[in-house]
């Protein structure tokens, strides 16, 4: 594939996760990008190296941010809730949830949350760098088969489908920054506690 598109691809994903809490959902955009030359195993293989590493050396941004920042973000209700969800555990180990884990930008609140309290960057980025490329693996390659499929059926060139889904998802990480994730876990947690109660 030509360089210039791979760093095409890493510029997107970088500038996406650094973007706090919502972005471009740079794993479609690659898979389009993919679609474009030829799925081979070698293009696959340099999309998702590209858009992994951009996409988790990008995280380096937010860590700043919250080192920067760190005593004015025990007013945002949201890092203190994630504060409070990781406190005790394996920091590491949520480090890895949440930048494998879809849709959701959890590990946005975690480097919020590392650099506030100046936790070692290497060491997160040695977590990070490999949890984006298997979180771009596993994306691309569904994605990727899922424009092709959704194009044979619509009869519509999955590089046109893949501009669509950018745009909507796009939309819907604007909506999943204005969650309040502490409201909803609360909610969620009442639920399982009364059918408990109600379940003996």
């Amino acid at each position: 594939m030509d360089y210039y598109y791979l760093a095409l691809i890493f510029a997107i994903s970088f500038a996406s996760n650094a973007t706090p809490f919502f972005g471009a959902p740079y794993t479609v955009i690659s898979s389009t990008v993919l679609l474009r030359f030829g799925f081979t195993p070698l293009n696959f293989a340099e999309v998702v190296v590209a858009s992994g590493v951009g996409a988790g050396i990008a995280k380096s941004v937010m860590y700043g941010i919250g080192y920067g920042v760190g005593s004015r973000l025990k007013h945002n209700k949201n890092v203190n809730f994630f504060h409070r969800i990781i406190g005790g555990r394996s920091f590491y180990l949520a480090i890895f949830i949440t930048a494998v884990m879809p849709f959701f930008p959890f590990d946005d609140f975690v480097f919020l949350i590392g650099g506030a309290g100046k936790a070692s960057l290497l060491k997160m980025m040695e977590v990070t760098i490999p949890s984006k490329v298997l979180k771009s693996s596993l994306e691309i390659g569904i994605e990727a088969e899922g424009l092709l499929q959704i194009g044979k059926i619509t009869r519509t060139s999955p590089v046109e489908l893949g501009i669509i889904s950018s745009v909507v998802f796009a939309v819907l990480g604007i909506l999943l920054f204005k969650i309040d994730w502490e409201k909803l876990y609360l909610k969620v947690e009442r639920y399982f506690k009364q059918r408990s109660w109600t379940n003996p």
